[in-house]
């Protein structure tokens, strides 16, 4: 996707709607209304990629917070022996009622 961007005027889109459409297929076009930007037009594609990125983002975030947390964790000494835990869970497992 080009970062660059196209600028036309609302009056373009009624009257050069084939023309704006080919233009935001290769980069984004800004509309402006009284010289002012106020929308911005893109390719359905160039859309649904930016979406997948900013999710991917997102899912990369949540691990990063994870992470973080952890780190947290070991520096507050709130972990435990992996033995412990195996330990604890194993004692849970056997006093579930089936």
């Amino acid at each position: 996707m080009n970062q660059s961007f196209s600028i036309r005027p609302s009056k373009d889109i009624r009257t050069n709607y084939a023309q704006i459409s080919l233009l935001a297929k290769s980069n984004p076009v800004a509309i402006t209304v009284n010289g002012k930007e106020d929308t911005v037009l893109m390719s359905h594609e160039d859309f649904l990629e930016q979406q997948k990125y900013i999710s991917e983002l997102e899912s990369k975030l949540a691990v990063y917070a994870h992470l973080a947390e952890a780190m947290d964790d070991v520096k507050l000494g709130r972990t435990q022996s992996a033995d412990d835990t195996f330990a604890e869970l194993l004692g849970d497992l056997e006093n579930l009622e089936l």
